[in-house]
């Protein structure tokens, strides 16, 4: 179970969003793993983490190895990679599908609820490359009928640049204590993980993007990326992609995860088998930072209701995706 939640408290002055204010109870999970042996640590990890287990569980494995400075198996490496893109596509499906038609109040499909529980039913008949094949064109075909729902975007005021994709090695020399997994930054600014950044660059994001129309963009950008995952389950060597670490120093391992919310980084240190140091940044402390992706936009959003302001803050929550259950209240200024 997924600890802690994001309550999220706006000010408006009755023509815009003045202030915005994140405070998170998400608990510092990954003390909670010190101490533990590192058998002991790849049972826990995917409890703690029920919403992406097989991200998080991939990300604990693969920064152990590394901390071991253990040779990678490339076909180790791509089943783990097969489990995180299957994750991501369940969790898009269910976005697109439910969460967001129900956000905007306009049905994309006649039976949504039918159409998720037939998907994820095949997603869990994948065992191997051959049923992989399979699923990516039938999945691939479907998408062809997948339109993305329309909705009026207010431009944003202000944005957070997007984080750069990096491997693992990339990443390892700045994950470097508690402060940075708490309040992570790039080149000293807050950045936005997740599909956005991972999609700028296709035409039509890229379009939506120039205007300031970054909701849509980033429900664009899931469109994309839904397609990318599903076509890749035909081609494993793809979705590896998704995973990989590097070892940092003696007994200190690196994991890198794009998980559908972001990337996900895991940092283990070893004291013999057991674990001295354990640090997870997450995609939600991104885009949920103090100064972040959520502040950043809403803050100047012009609304002229009460309800205009808790729906322009609601479509901005849910196309960042927070990892856990949040909640939004506006005050007037």
């Amino acid at each position: 179970m997924e600890p802690g939640s994001l309550q999220l408290s706006l000010t408006w002055d009755g023509a815009q969003i003045v202030a915005a204010r994140v405070v998170s109870t998400r608990p510092p999970v990954a003390h909670a793993l010190c101490g533990l042996s590192a058998a002991r640590v790849l049972e826990v990890v995917p409890r703690l983490f029920s919403l992406c287990r097989h991200a998080q569980g991939a990300a604990a494995r693969l920064s152990l190895q590394a901390a071991r400075a253990e040779p990678a198996r490339l076909d180790a490496r791509l089943n783990l990679g097969l489990n995180v893109a299957l994750e991501a596509i369940a969790e898009h499906l269910h976005h697109l599908l439910i969460s967001w038609p129900q956000m905007i109040g306009v049905p994309c499909r006649s039976n949504p609820g039918q159409e998720l529980a037939f998907w994820r039913r095949r997603l869990q008949s994948v065992i191997d490359a051959t049923t992989a094949a399979a699923l990516a064109g039938e999945l691939t075909t479907w998408l062809d009928e997948l339109h993305s729902p329309q909705f009026d975007d207010l431009a944003s005021a202000d944005a957070v640049a997007l984080l750069p994709s990096l491997s693992a090695a990339g990443w390892a020399p700045q994950v470097d204590g508690e402060a940075f997994s708490a309040l992570p930054t790039f080149a000293g600014q807050p950045a936005e993980s997740g599909v956005l950044a991972r999609h700028a660059g296709q035409a039509g994001v890229a379009t939506l993007l120039a205007k300031g129309r970054r909701i849509r963009a980033r429900l664009l950008a899931r469109h994309a990326e839904l397609r990318w995952l599903a076509q890749s389950l035909a081609d494993l060597t793809r979705v590896g992609t998704l995973v990989d670490a590097a070892t940092v120093g003696e007994g200190c391992g690196l994991a890198r995860v794009e998980t559908a919310r972001g990337t996900l980084l895991h940092r283990i240190e070893l004291a013999g088998d057991r674990v001295g140091r354990y640090l997870i940044v997450a995609p939600t402390e991104w885009n949920f930072h103090p100064q972040g992706a959520f502040v950043r936009e809403i803050t100047g959003c012009p609304v002229a209701t009460h309800g205009d302001a808790l729906l322009a803050a609601g479509r901005l929550a849910l196309s960042l995706d927070p990892c856990v259950p949040y909640a939004w209240s506006v005050d007037d200024a």
